[in-house]
């Protein structure tokens, strides 16, 4: 299967595992019936999820997304794509490093006040511990509503202001 699918990427500090269960929460909001890792989710499940560490075998750690088993099986045959009811799985990859991080100048900035974004834009970053991650969409959010809706669902549950996305 050729590689489908776009990714968004992110450097997230150590509240990535809360933020991740306020996401499973929006996901099944947005489908009832979701699917995490290909399986259904129980009713209530969402309270009591949490990210499972990835193993320590170089990889990645992964959450899959999809609204059921029929999506599952589209998801099989075409990858992250939109169905016809341009909709279609997702999902996270994350990998936590226990290092520091540091980058000379933070730019692009958004927060809900443009106080606070003068206070950050062009200042340095220092982290402890991060989380690499990538949100891959069916499609290029910057084209594609449900793609955008998901995105937007992401940052939201990092408290995250969706305003600009």
């Amino acid at each position: 299967m050729d590689l489908t699918g776009h990714s968004t990427d992110f450097v997230v500090d150590t509240s990535f595992p809360e933020g991740m269960r306020c996401f499973v929460r929006l996901g099944q909001q947005r489908w009832p019936g979701l699917f995490l890792y290909g399986e259904p989710l129980p009713p209530g499940a969402p309270a009591e999820w949490r990210l499972p560490e990835p193993d320590d075998d170089g990889f990645s750690g992964i959450v899959t997304f999809s609204s059921g088993q029929e999506m599952e099986d589209f998801w099989e045959e075409h990858g992250y794509a939109l169905d016809a009811a341009r909709q279609g799985p997702y999902a996270v990859f994350y990998r936590h490093h226990a290092q520091q991080l540091h980058a000379t100048t933070v730019s692009g900035v958004h927060v809900s006040s443009p106080e606070a974004e003068a206070a950050v834009e062009g200042t340095g970053l220092l982290l402890s511990e991060y989380y690499a991650v990538s949100l891959v969409t069916p499609e290029d959010p910057d084209i594609d509503p449900f793609s955008r809706s998901v995105l937007n669902d992401f940052v939201a549950s990092f408290g995250g202001s969706t305003s600009a996305m």
